[in-house]
């Protein structure tokens, strides 16, 4: 166990962007995953005849909820054939990096070709080449604190880092929604407690992630940490083409920023009638 640990930390850290192992991604549990809840990916025709495979693109996911659900099954397996639905576009979801030094949590990672959330990992893998692209979980664990069934709070307004990237890059952003994200876990009522919120605070402040505190099902439908068996669907919005700038100004950034949130407001409003008949909309908090 000493060896694999000292192999974890030295050569086995993983090199960015990596394939993923189609063989670890249609394992049959995926599929049980997938129906457990269940989760949907939706790409309408009209928007599949918007992407190209010769570009890169940033998908960038709403909301964050406790675990992500939605986004791992969508884009880190083939559960629900999302590169038969975007061919010839090769997904990479964005991890923390702590991942990478769980003991064999971390080939489940590396089986998904997934990255480690960070600035140079997410450049690499939009300039490995044609269709290589990035999904990245923009709320991040201050988003997940703010999970809770039927709502659609999220974090977007301090977030321009993947917006600085994106143009950097040349690569295009993708809003993708997850209607009913948020409820596959209630929330416990410690969570209200100031103390607490406190506590949690600090906590994801110095180890740049934190622990939700949920109420889930159990074996016995009761109280427990299984998810809820409750729907998600996963809508892909149309691709926003953002121009090459090495150098971004704060106006040039504010400008993408706010035509990106327009793009994501338009794919809720056009498909809240469908998949979110509960919510209280979607609304940006910070």
């Amino acid at each position: 166990m000493i060896l694999y640990i000292v192999f974890i930390f030295t050569l086995g850290r993983p090199k960015h962007p990596m394939r993923k192992k189609m063989f670890n991604v249609r394992l049959p549990i995926f599929k049980y995953y997938r129906d457990y809840f269940p989760i949907r990916l939706v790409v309408p025709p009209s928007t599949r005849e918007k992407f190209d495979k010769q570009k890169n693109y940033l998908f960038a996911y709403h909301p964050h909820g406790v675990h992500t659900f939605g986004a791992i099954l969508c884009f880190g397996t083939e559960a629900n054939f999302a590169s038969k639905m975007l061919p010839g576009i090769k997904t990479h979801l964005q991890t923390l990096k702590v991942n990478y030094f769980i003991p064999f949590w971390r080939w489940c990672m590396v089986g998904m070709g997934a990255g480690d959330a960070s600035a140079d990992c997410i450049r690499k893998t939009l300039r490995a080449g044609p269709g290589e692209s990035v999904v990245l979980v923009v709320g991040g664990a201050e988003e997940s604190l703010m999970s809770k069934p039927n709502s659609n709070d999220i974090v977007l307004q301090k977030r321009k880092g993947f917006i600085k990237i994106a143009l950097q890059e040349g690569a295009s952003l993708v809003p993708v929604y997850g209607f009913g994200e948020n409820n596959a876990y209630n929330i416990s009522t410690l969570a209200e407690n100031r103390r607490m919120k406190y506590f949690l605070r600090v906590l994801k402040k110095y180890t740049g992630f934190t622990v939700p505190l949920i109420s889930g099902r159990g074996f016995f439908l009761k109280y427990g940490v299984l998810p809820h068996r409750r729907p998600i669907v996963v809508v892909v919005g149309d691709p926003l083409d953002l121009p090459r700038i090495p150098h971004p100004t704060p106006e040039e950034l504010d400008h993408w920023q706010q035509a990106y949130i327009t793009a994501l407001q338009k794919l809720y409003n056009q498909h809240r009638d469908l998949y979110d008949l509960e919510s209280t909309g979607l609304r940006i908090i910070k």
